[in-house]
């Protein structure tokens, strides 16, 4: 585990340096690159972030050595006193040479605690608390949904979803459901994916955006993108920089799929797109994979 713990380590220190580098490079990048661009290379730092394996080169122009582990606490139990059966005595010339046997100790008798071991301890203590709160909030957003939700009405809402389903090429079924009390429209289900309106909506244009929206995020895995930044912030989660960079890759995320669907459509339509999203955007964070 100990030395899990130090790959780890040296991977995040690496992969800091690259976070550092594309974030501040960001406003350069956002000029010159689509946000794709920018997708795709938080992809790749995120997946390094999960490839347990030390890529290290032959000559390495920074070469750290881990410091000695050493053994911060050690727990020795009191040893119980042993009386000698009592016997008779017998001449010393009968007695024959009997071959030593040592004594075993119990088994954990010795206990100690080095740094490392503390150290992976307290990595995987916050590892777990994590994933506990991250799985306790997507089950109650289940129950949630299962119970509040239920299949859009409006025939028009289901013949614009089937007819954008074929125009994008999206394969997958996907559900259409109403659920009351939702912050704004949102894709989710990372097997089974189901798009979650907060109302019926009853402007024709206004649902072709949102459903053309929420549908390009399914095309584009985006669900799987998100959970992929989730299990690296998990991993490293005491290093700040993935924390900015799930961030980062986030807003990317939203860019890259707003340039999606915009592409080949007018500057009237565009405008359009934009305040549509900016009106969901007034009741809360709208598609939220």
């Amino acid at each position: 585990m100990t030395d899990l713990l130090m790959t780890l380590a040296e991977i995040s220190l690496t992969m800091s340096a690259v976070i550092l580098l594309l974030l501040a490079l960001g406003p350069l990048l956002a000029r010159r690159y689509a946000a794709r661009w920018r997708y795709w290379a938080w992809l790749v730092v995120a997946v390094r972030l999960l490839v347990p394996l030390n890529l290290s080169l032959p000559r390495a122009p920074v070469q750290l050595e881990a410091p000695a582990d050493r053994v911060v606490y050690t727990y020795t139990p009191p040893a119980a006193p042993s009386a000698a059966p009592a016997g008779p005595r017998l001449p010393a010339e009968s007695l024959s040479p009997l071959p030593s046997v040592q004594p075993e100790s119990p088994a954990g008798a010795v206990r100690s605690f080095t740094l490392g071991g503390v150290a992976a301890c307290v990595w995987l203590a916050g590892a777990a608390a994590l994933t506990v709160w991250y799985g306790a909030g997507y089950l109650r957003f289940l129950r949630y949904v299962r119970r509040w939700s239920s299949p859009a009405v409006r025939p028009a809402a289901r013949e614009t979803l089937s007819a954008l389903q074929t125009e994008l090429d999206v394969r997958r079924p996907v559900r259409l459901l109403v659920c009351p009390g939702l912050s704004g429209p949102m894709m989710a289900g990372l097997l089974r994916p189901v798009i979650l309106l907060p109302h019926e909506e009853e402007d024709s244009e206004a649902l072709w955006f949102i459903l053309r929206h929420e549908l390009t995020h399914c095309r584009r895995r985006d669900i799987a993108y998100k959970t992929l930044l989730l299990c690296a912030k998990v991993v490293h989660w005491c290093n700040p920089l993935v924390w900015l960079m799930v961030r980062a890759a986030e807003g990317d995320l939203e860019r890259a799929c707003d340039d999606r669907v915009v592409a080949g459509l007018g500057p009237e339509a565009r405008a359009r797109y934009g305040q549509i999203i900016l009106a969901a955007l007034g009741s809360g964070r709208a598609s939220r994979p």
